[in-house]
């Protein structure tokens, strides 16, 4: 398996904290870990497939 790019790895890490951070906030609002879980998986999975499709689009 490849070493994986410096800038790379800097998109997830930003990808991490673009599903925390409205994780964090819904947990505070609603007192409901299970709601900020939910709403840290949708974000996670719908901008993690827009990060695959674009590493994808960027190797070719």
């Amino acid at each position: 398996m490849p070493r994986r790019s410096g800038a790379q790895q800097a998109r997830l890490w930003i990808l991490s904290l673009c599903g925390a951070v409205p994780g964090a906030v819904v947990v505070y609002l609603t007192d409901s870990f299970w709601a900020g879980a939910g709403v840290f998986l949708a974000v996670v999975v719908v901008l993690g497939l827009l990060l695959y499709l674009y590493e994808k689009r960027k190797q070719r």
